[in-house]
């Protein structure tokens, strides 16, 4: 259970914390569920409000829904930073680590969180982080990767204008693969050291 979906139980409702805790309880459901088996009565009875109070802030469970995915496409970005961390400076070799870890952390959330996962790529969620790449911090996060990629000469001058479509598209395409059983995990670490020598390109 969250931090904030067990205080409300503790607690009770307070007010002006309705809608964190709607949003909390129903990410714990589908982190648990997934989102087929989640309804907005149930959320409800568990955060302690009648179902008409959900109303007042969501006006149907696909807005729930969304704004759970909008929550755990944050958290994603949050991961990729504190792995980024891990490899501070300004050499070519930290850039590269960087940028390895931010694949890395990518992989391993999906992993370890599947279906808020695929809730946060999947159709409630979709358009809205396509509408909002400007203020969207996993996206800037892989921009400014490749950029600090391209400055230490790790990515060709030819790769670079569609280098985020390419990582982008390759490292997600190979957690769903991995989520749906069709490629072991491991194999992350072939794709990126596939990734580093296909961006490097002929210079």
């Amino acid at each position: 259970m969250t931090l904030a979906a067990e205080k409300v139980q503790k607690s009770g409702y307070h007010h002006g914390d309705l809608e964190a805790a709607l949003i909390a309880q129903a990410r714990e459901l589908v982190s648990l569920e997934g989102v087929d088996h989640i309804s907005l009565r149930d959320i409800a009875a568990k955060v302690g409000v009648s179902p008409s109070a959900v109303y007042h802030h969501f006006p149907d469970k696909n807005s729930l829904l969304s704004a759970v995915g909008n929550a755990v496409f944050d958290d994603l970005a949050t991961e990729q930073e504190r792995a980024m961390k891990n490899f501070p400076g300004k050499s070519a070799t930290a850039v590269r680590k960087r940028f390895r870890a931010v694949g890395l952390a990518y992989f391993t959330f999906a992993m370890e969180n599947p279906h808020l996962f695929r809730l946060c790529f999947g159709p409630l969620c979709a358009g809205s982080h396509e509408d909002e790449k400007a203020n969207n911090r996993a996206w800037q996060i892989l921009v400014t990767g490749i950029d600090e990629m391209f400055a230490v000469g790790e990515i060709s001058s030819k790769v670079r204008p569609n280098a985020e479509i390419l990582i982008w598209s390759a490292v997600h395409g190979a957690s769903m693969l991995a989520l749906d059983g069709l490629l072991p995990e491991e194999a992350i670490y072939v794709l990126l050291d596939s990734i580093e020598l296909t961006l490097k390109g002929s210079k």
